[in-house]
């Protein structure tokens, strides 16, 4: 999660998504669509994050006009999206926020996941959790933090061994990378 500090006192990208997503997170849930939008978010969120699409720049940089922005929103999304989303989009692009759309996504998980009661943990590892740690962290967080957790792993290949731990905020970091900068630290001033 990055935070930004705003100097010229513009919202930074969580801020606008979170006030979009909660507009539209209050809709979903009056209409029970709230999982749906959920699995659209992210169908949308795949579809502009694609390597060899240009569809994210063509609705943020004003290269296209409003008016074939929108052409062109309605065009990819028209039949796999519900009306009340795409009418959020097509308002993001009337307020000229057409690149916020991918931060959409987690400002909605955030939602789900407080409105369930979920955890979000970020767990880096040197490679794949294999099913057996998998659970075994789970639960193990689970149980600290009495919560029911959602585990998103990332790889990060200069881990040498162990974990990182992000939960609300705070990082836990039980890395082997980390306790030898630690043990240089004590060496250094020791």
């Amino acid at each position: 999660m990055k935070n930004q500090i705003s100097i010229t006192g513009l919202p930074d990208e969580n801020t606008i998504a979170k006030r979009y997503t909660q507009a539209l997170f209050s809709l979903a849930e009056e209409q029970g669509l709230a999982e749906e939008f959920l699995c659209q978010l992210n169908e949308i969120t795949a579809v502009l994050a694609m390597e060899n699409s240009c569809l994210s720049g063509l609705l943020s940089t004003g290269k296209l006009s409003l008016h074939k922005q929108k052409e062109l929103l309605q065009e990819v999304f028209a039949t796999s999206i519900h009306p009340l989303l795409q009418n959020m989009l097509l308002l993001m692009l009337d307020k000229g926020r057409g690149g916020y759309f991918c931060a959409l996504l987690p400002a909605y998980q955030r939602l789900m996941d407080e409105k369930a009661g979920v955890l979000p943990v970020t767990a880096y590892c040197p490679k794949p959790l294999d099913d057996l740690q998998e659970v075994t962290l789970t639960a193990s967080v689970a149980k600290l933090c009495g919560k029911q957790i959602r585990l998103q792993q990332e790889i990060d290949a200069t881990l040498i061994g162990g974990l990182k731990l992000i939960i609300e905020g705070t990082v836990y970091d039980g890395t082997i990378k980390r306790k030898l900068e630690k043990l240089e630290e004590r060496l250094k001033y020791n």
